[in-house]
């Protein structure tokens, strides 16, 4: 199932913040290892930059420690891609599209016709496929829709791809 390109996530336009952005992360660190960061004063100047660089809250990010999450690439990546847009006409079969992303993890291959930063970092679009179902389903809940289950006798389950779209299809 080939879906709509507004579906798609920006990703040239993370390309083309990713090295600026990723820049800023590892000066950064620089500074601080060199001459600590105790006013956060050099702390503020970035979120300020990436704040103006990717046009996102940089509250939400992991600025000081990103080494204990996962590394200064990823999130220079997170950062530089767009949080998703409200499209009109969205259909269940646009959910299950995105639905089935989230389910699905899927090696690149080395001759693959992607390019190369779509290659790299096609496993970290997690945020924001389930960013956009928050937007665009009414009954987005990460726990009960992609959390882990239990039966009364313990047994741990998930939904399947269907019975999450079931769930967040008709509450649009």
């Amino acid at each position: 199932m080939k879906p709509e390109k507004a579906l798609e996530p920006p990703l040239a336009v993370a390309e083309e913040r990713y090295a600026t952005i990723l820049a800023s992360i590892l000066a950064y660190t620089q500074f601080c290892d060199t001459h600590g960061d105790d006013d956060n004063a050099e702390y503020d100047r970035l979120a300020d930059q990436l704040q103006a660089l990717s046009g996102k809250d940089i509250s939400r990010f992991n600025l000081y420690e990103w080494w204990e999450e996962e590394g200064a690439e990823v999130l220079a990546f997170r950062i530089a891609l767009p949080d998703p847009v409200k499209l009109d006409g969205v259909s269940r079969t646009d959910i299950a599209h995105i639905v089935a992303r989230l389910g699905t993890f899927e090696l690149p291959e080395k001759d693959a016709s992607e390019p190369r930063f779509q290659q790299i970092f096609s496993a970290f679009l997690d945020d924001y496929y389930h960013a956009w179902l928050k937007l665009h389903c009414k009954t987005y809940n990460y726990q009960k829709i992609f959390g882990v289950h239990k039966d009364k006798d313990g047994k741990r389950w998930w939904l399947s791809d269907d019975e999450k779209v079931d769930l967040l299809w008709p509450h649009r």
